[in-house]
């Protein structure tokens, strides 16, 4: 497993480059205050055996341009600096699984670069430059690192002490790939976010690799098993961008919460299936806790209401993850909370 120093760096926007020929990133400085900082951003696969096609180490990426989750209230609220972040929820780590950061379905892939232009460098350094052009705060989460002498020298013509990396999924890596480049652990994922100084609005982006596994253990290792809820898969025996491999369709989903006036709450779980949906063994969990649900069928297209006690509803937001008996998430959702009086929300993709 790869050493990870967990940490994110806040600041502003100053310039930003690809990573000379050969070094599959995107090179960034940032301002702290009139001090420097390094961040480098993989916008492509350096983990893949050799010989694979080359589509195959084209990341996968989700950018909302209007992101909504209650970790941003911590986000927002973190200091200017590059400083150790404590790996768990409530200290306002990432995780891209346990997190429910995004719906995971909604990745796609790119070329780092391209002669037409549609590009992940090209995507990205738009997204920088207006941020940058407003005077947006920038905060990156990964693994804090002392730069090499002269390292960025010849692109910036300067090389901040300090720089910050693993801008992206750190766990799910395959068994079979180079012990050194195992990153895998859980609530220290990367990422980049973009904040307003005008408005509300935040621009987060999330970067994986293909080969990583959407379904993940306590450990950030590898799970057997897929149910859906995972980043789409590529056929790339055609060449090109690949042929979307089709997934199986969830059998259930999260479609709302209703947290009542006494602090309880009723979850509705819908079976999306065909068929009956024996949940014996399967249960809805936070990060601190977990529920079993009654073991029982739910019939075709029929939802099932699950009792939630006051201690597992959080009014300032949370997250809930539905597992199957085999501990494999089949929907994660994100919500925002509301007043003590009660409040409820519906989940849609």
């Amino acid at each position: 497993m790869g050493h990870i120093e967990y940490s994110y760096l806040k600041g502003k926007i100053d310039r930003f480059k690809p990573a000379p020929s050969g070094n599959p990133h995107l090179w960034m400085l940032v301002d702290i205050g009139g001090d420097s900082f390094f961040a480098t951003v993989n916008v492509q696969s350096s983990k893949d055996a050799p010989g694979s096609p080359v589509a195959e180490t084209y990341l996968d990426f989700f950018i909302d341009e209007d992101y909504s989750h209650p970790i941003l209230d911590r986000i927002r609220g973190l200091e200017p600096g590059l400083k150790n972040q404590r790996s768990s929820y409530n200290d306002g780590a990432l995780d891209y699984i346990k997190g429910n950061l995004f719906d995971p379905r909604k990745m796609r892939v790119l070329p780092s670069q391209s002669r037409g232009g549609d590009d992940l460098v090209h995507r990205l350094s738009s997204l920088l430059a207006l941020a940058r052009d407003q005077n947006d705060d920038i905060v990156i989460f990964g693994s804090q690192f002392q730069t090499s002498r002269h390292q960025t020298d010849a692109v910036f013509g300067e090389t901040p002490r300090f720089g910050i990396d693993n801008t992206h999924m750190a766990q799910g890596d395959p068994p079979d790939i180079d012990s050194r480049l195992h990153e895998n652990g859980i609530w220290r994922d990367g990422a980049i976010f973009l904040l307003s100084t005008n408005t509300d609005r935040v621009t987060a982006i999330f970067l994986a690799f293909q080969t990583q596994s959407w379904q993940t253990d306590s450990h950030g290792q590898q799970l057997a098993g897929t149910t859906g809820f995972e980043a789409p898969r590529y056929d790339f025996a055609d060449g090109g961008l690949g042929n979307l491999v089709p997934a199986p369709s969830p059998k259930a989903e999260l479609t709302s919460l209703n947290r009542l006036s006494d602090g309880t709450g009723k979850l509705v779980i819908a079976n999306m299936s065909t068929e009956p949906l024996d949940v014996s063994g399967w249960s809805v969990t936070t990060p601190t806790s977990s529920l079993q649900i009654p073991d029982t069928t739910i019939a075709p297209g029929q939802p099932l209401a699950v009792e939630l006690s006051n201690d597992f509803i959080n009014d300032a937001g949370g997250i809930l993850s539905l597992l199957d008996d085999r501990g494999l998430r089949v929907d994660g959702v994100a919500y925002l909370g509301g007043p003590a009086t009660g409040w409820s929300t519906s989940f849609a993709i």
